[in-house]
């Protein structure tokens, strides 16, 4: 089993710190109102409940993204693991793997012409293709310039 971490963007990382931040702050904000209005009846504990579930939900998805974004290459398959949502392919299906040098992308092609973009550290590029292909030794690999194949 060999694991790639995912290697998000500034911009990603900022939104994701500020949308945690939203949702910790409406997590306490409704911790505070369900304990302020307690006695206020049933309606509004089940609210606030609520409320607090889906936010305290929300608050962990975005850590476990935060922290648990990975490729993993185990048994025969790719496992995007995106926090907790888990998504798998057959490396058997994969047909090809493509670096585009111009924009720095690593893109896997598979049999049924779905293709994913790979978005880990490019310094992990190499050592990611030899893993794929100790599983599959058919895959094709190919390195373009983004543009090449266009005529001017």
């Amino acid at each position: 089993m060999k694991n790639f971490r995912f290697k998000y963007s500034i911009t990603v990382w900022i939104l994701l710190a500020v949308v945690l931040a939203l949702l910790v702050s409406g997590l306490v904000w409704n911790i505070f109102n369900l304990t302020q209005y307690i006695n206020a009846g049933t309606f509004k504990i089940v609210v606030y409940s609520l409320i607090i579930a889906l936010t305290g939900f929300l608050t962990l998805f975005v850590i476990s993204v935060m922290a648990y974004g990975v490729y993993r290459i185990k048994d025969g398959y790719l496992y995007t693991c995106f926090g907790f949502i888990v998504s798998k392919e057959k490396i058997s299906s994969v047909v090809e793997i493509t670096h585009f040098k111009k924009s720095d992308k690593l893109v896997v092609y598979f049999a049924d012409e779905k293709y994913t973009v790979i978005v880990i550290s490019p310094a992990q590029y190499e050592s990611f293709i030899l893993e794929m292909r100790k599983v599959n030794p058919k895959i094709m690999y190919d390195s373009r310039i983004d543009g090449e194949d266009t005529p001017n």
